[in-house]
């Protein structure tokens, strides 16, 4: 679990300011809401996609940027993944060791995955995309009834939670985790647990691999959002060399993250930080003015241009304050945290001394090797 202080409390020491009744209620209004988005892409897919693409999908990342522990708490999948441990039919089993390794890393594919089919199918075909849906709310339930707490879903293989890990390592509004009750400490670094320093202790932990996928996706990701809305598709190009395009913009990316790394010597932190805010304020470059135009198409309004202005300065404002907040929580991080001087304990310190031998011959047994604590 991320480290405890009073800058970065867990969320067993945040106050409970919305009662469990009313995250619930909350809860199934969301879930009905997705369920009735997937009843209007069979129905009337002009609307679903609307619904979807125009509105839900928009408001997803800047919901992450802004108070992601409130999409945590109300999000359908992790409403259906804790409802086994709610009703008392889960096997909460610990996840195996190959799935604790990588199951981040199945998230990621699966968003890799995902992101470029979209433009393939899910942007044309309602019926693709009510499927998929439908196959978004089951896997979570399925993995709740098999593993413990969030292990099975939402920590570990939710393609939406690298992006979330990303945007939200500097919430603006920490939102109490309200699922887990108690918490079975299922996941390291749990982002429910401790959300101010979860990714903070996620890009620092001493496992390369861990370290280094949190790393990776957050190269990867300015990359796919351009690749996403300047790579052409069907019938101008087929779909491997779709998908061979968005590579190639995804290997600039990331080449340009390690190069701050390697010749300006930028922190992780400050690097994820920098490529985090050039996802975010890219997509709504691109997104936003899509997704009102969308919106004017299908309910016949006029959006004035200068509600597009105002959006984007509010974002880059917002994303200034974030960039200050999260540089600051690493400073305190590192100093709480990393930056502990070492400590021998006196006990030890006697075992250091070179052994003393008899003039006799005979050896003197070793001294046990002790290691100093820090």
């Amino acid at each position: 679990m991320p480290a405890s202080s009073p800058t970065f409390p867990t969320y067993l020491q945040m106050r409970e300011r919305v009662p469990v009744g009313v995250w619930w209620a909350l809860r199934a209004a969301g879930l009905a809401v997705a369920l009735a988005v997937i009843v209007a892409l069979f129905v009337d897919a002009p609307m679903g996609f609307t619904i979807f693409w125009g509105i839900v999908v928009p408001l997803l990342p800047i919901l992450f940027f802004v108070a992601p522990g409130f999409w945590r708490n109300v999000c359908p999948m992790a409403t259906l993944n804790q409802l086994p441990r709610v009703l008392g039919f889960t096997r909460a089993l610990t996840m195996p060791k190959w799935f604790r390794e990588y199951g981040y890393v199945i998230g990621i594919a699966l968003f890799l995955l995902i992101v470029p089919a979209r433009k393939l199918v899910f942007e044309q075909n309602g019926a693709a995309l009510g499927a998929l849906l439908i196959t978004s709310l089951v896997a979570p339930f399925v993995a709740g009834i098999l593993l413990k707490g969030k292990s099975g879903w939402c920590s570990t293989m939710c393609p939406l939670l690298p992006v979330q890990r990303l945007y939200g390592q500097t919430p603006f509004l920490t939102v109490r985790n309200a699922h887990c009750r108690p918490c079975v400490g299922c996941v390291k670094n749990c982002y429910d647990f401790n959300p101010p320093v979860a990714y903070l202790a996620d890009v620092y932990d001493g496992d390369a691999h861990r370290s280094g996928y949190r790393r990776f996706f957050a190269g990867i990701f300015p990359g796919l959002v351009v690749a996403f809305h300047e790579v052409p598709v069907a019938p101008e190009v087929d779909a491997l060399s779709m998908y061979t395009q968005f590579g190639t913009y995804l290997a600039v990316s990331l080449g340009i993250f390690y190069a701050l790394e390697v010749f300006l010597k930028v922190t992780v932190v400050r690097r994820t930080s920098l490529f985090a805010l050039a996802g975010l304020n890219l997509y709504y470059l691109y997104a936003l003015p899509a997704a009102l135009e969308r919106i004017e198409g299908t309910l016949g309004v006029a959006i004035p241009d200068a509600v597009v202005w105002a959006i984007s300065a509010a974002l880059l404002a917002a994303s200034a304050a974030w960039a200050w907040r999260t540089l600051r929580n690493e400073g305190t991080y590192v100093a709480q945290t990393l930056a502990k001087p070492a400590r021998v304990e006196p006990s030890a310190v006697v075992h250091l001394r070179k052994p003393h031998t008899p003039a006799t011959g005979t050896t003197a047994a070793p001294a046990p090797r002790q290691t100093p604590t820090a």
